[in-house]
């Protein structure tokens, strides 16, 4: 810094000294020609009188009249200063050379001058600023006639401006030795306080806040180091509050369950704490921008230009896709807020609230399920009761036929009711398994057997394929994987029109189907209506049904599916399904000969 400056003042002094000799120069040698060309000028007509002019014209009346005015102008050289620079001519109206003071060999340029003579007028316009002077008589005694022609090509002058110039060159480096004599002490007064000025400075920006500047003079420049060690002290009590301040909002911040992230005007980022890094993936040793942020959030379209003229905004229950984890559902707030003078961030805290939504979702659908599933057999029961009560002379069959209905819906409300409570068992792993070891093969065989009278009933055809064995054993609850089959082939029986064709296939696991870590295969394949592939992530859900209103006629809880997934993840196997509507369904369930079911009472 301190050369910095040095060699600036240094330049300065360099620039103004050189600029005003360039001016005195400039002006001084524009003077100097400007009175040459006058002082030419001047001689020309003062030189010219009409004795000179009368005398010239008679010589016209001599043998050699061009001869005779040179004899005359050569008496007369005293007048114009002829030299070996300044010369005169005696020319024809044509510009050809009869007698001069040079040499005769050569030609004369017309000049403006010498053509004005040839128009026989007097030709004396020499200027400042060309390259020679010239001056242009016409001479005549109405019927002879020349141009006596005066030419000056200002060697005199140039080497005068020369002289000039010289001069004023050793007068400028005189003079820019001694400024630079001068400047370098002077800068030195000026640059060494300003210098340890701005090692203070850094010092203080380093950290060292208690640093102070010894005064040595009352000047500005002394009165400038106590205002900055007034600064100092301010700036050390200052940064003492930050630093309790900080230390208290960085506790603060830190342990908060919200994740919050704070942002500048420019989009930097202020602070962001480790909630707000678990929540979206991101490192808290990085830096992120505004954009980068809300990027890594899924709300790229929020802008701090939106943000700004929108000053808050609430998303609720926002679901975060979280980079090889679950999804969260939050809360997310953008608010505009102020800090330091006339400063303004972008706050964003992201409150998750994927538990309480979840729970609340599922208390939701629990309830409206349950209620839907109870009011249809709740309803057709009080009907028939109402009708029996209403009508105390019913026929004995019609009677028995509404004592039917009631006891056909109880039983359908009673194993609502004892679905719900295994499923709730299964998912809250409450389930008594009563484990053994038994032939997959054999306990399909017995369950296809038992629903080929169903299937025939609807005219389907049910085969059995297997590549199994009796020997091929399974550690499982046996009634629970029973239960599991049953569902999924009854299923199939039911929504697959009459005369449809259902298969079911056993056979051990691929090495490549679930890494090896299943053992038996199973799929129940069929040609019915099939399911929308819209609907298919969401057959696992409790009482979901593809169309209600279909499968009205056709009965069940609904639960089917949810409790045969319960027990086969249970089980430590996989159940899934695939569909097309109107071609058909195929489910298909792995699972491991070794199962160590978790068992809580």
């Amino acid at each position: 810094m301190f050369r910095s400056l040095n060699i600036k003042l240094v330049l300065i002094f360099i620039v103004f000294i050189i600029s005003v000799m360039s001016v005195v120069g400039v002006f001084l040698l524009d003077r100097v020609s400007a009175f040459y060309a006058d002082d030419f000028i001047q001689q020309m007509n003062t030189g010219f009188t009409d004795q000179l002019k009368n005398t010239l014209i008679a010589c016209f009346s001599q043998e050699n009249p061009a001869e005779a005015q040179k004899d005359v102008i050569t008496a007369y050289s005293g007048r114009f200063s002829f030299d070996s620079y300044r010369n005169f001519y005696i020319l024809d109206m044509n510009g050809n050379i009869l007698e001069s003071s040079a040499d005769k060999s050569g030609a004369v340029a017309k000049t403006s001058n010498l053509v004005a003579a040839m128009n026989r007028e007097t030709g004396e316009n020499s200027a400042s600023g060309s390259d020679f002077f010239d001056y242009a008589s016409y001479i005549t005694d109405g019927e002879n006639e020349c141009i006596i022609y005066i030419y000056d090509d200002l060697t005199r002058m140039k080497s005068l401006i020369w002289v000039l110039f010289s001069i004023i060159m050793q007068a400028l480096f005189i003079g820019l030795a001694i400024a630079l004599f001068l400047c370098f002490f002077m800068t030195r007064a000026i640059t060494l306080p300003i210098q340890k000025l701005t090692d203070g400075a850094k010092t203080i920006a380093s950290g060292e806040y208690d640093y102070r500047i010894e005064s040595q003079s009352k000047d500005e420049i002394g009165e400038l180091t106590d205002n900055f060690n007034k600064m100092a002290e301010k700036i050390e009590s200052s940064m003492a509050q930050v630093s309790d301040e900080r230390e208290k909002l960085k506790t603060i911040f830190g342990h908060l369950e919200d994740g919050v992230a704070a942002f500048d005007e420019k989009g930097r980022m202020l602070h962001i704490n480790q909630s707000a890094c678990d929540m979206l993936g991101l490192s808290l040793d990085r830096e992120y921008d505004f954009d980068e942020f809300t990027r890594a959030l899924g709300m790229p379209e929020i802008t701090s230009s939106i943000l700004v003229s929108a000053a808050t905004i609430n998303i609720p229950e926002y679901t975060i896709k979280k980079h090889g984890s679950n999804e969260l559902i939050t809360d997310v707030s953008f608010t505009v807020f102020s800090y330091d003078v006339n400063k303004t961030g972008y706050l964003i805290v992201i409150q998750d609230i994927t538990d309480r939504a979840l729970l609340e979702k599922s208390r939701r659908e629990f309830i409206a399920n349950v209620s839907h599933e109870l009011r249809t057999p709740l309803t057709s029961i009080k009907g028939a009761t109402e009708i029996i009560l209403d009508d105390k002379e019913m026929p004995e069959d019609m009677r028995k036929r509404f004592l039917s209905i009631v006891m056909n819906e109880s039983d359908r409300m009673t194993r609502i009711v004892k679905d719900l409570l295994v499923l709730s068992r299964l998912e809250n792993r409450r389930m008594s398994w009563k484990m053994s070891h038994f032939s997959i093969h054999g306990a399909l065989s017995q369950i296809c057997a038992a629903l080929q009278t169903e299937a025939s009933e609807h005219k389907h055809t049910l085969n059995y394929v297997s590549e199994l064995s009796d020997s091929d054993m399974i550690a499982a609850d046996k009634e629970r994987i029973e239960q599991v089959f049953t569902n999924v082939i009854g299923n199939s029986i039911k929504y697959t029109p009459d005369g449809g064709k259902i298969e079911v296939c056993a056979k051990k696991a691929s090495a490549d189907e679930g890494g090896g870590k299943y053992t038996y295969k199973i799929t129940v394949t069929d040609n019915g209506i099939g399911i929308p592939e819209e609907n298919i992530p969401r057959l696992f859900e409790r009482f979901y049904r593809v169309d209600k209103a279909r499968n009205s006629d056709i009965g069940g809880t609904g639960l089917g599916l949810s409790i045969a997934k319960e027990i086969i993840d249970a089980h430590h196997g996989i159940i899934s399904i695939k569909s097309r509507q109107g071609e058909g369904t195929e489910v298909t369930i792995l699972l491991p000969a070794e199962t160590a079911v978790c068992e809580e009472d």
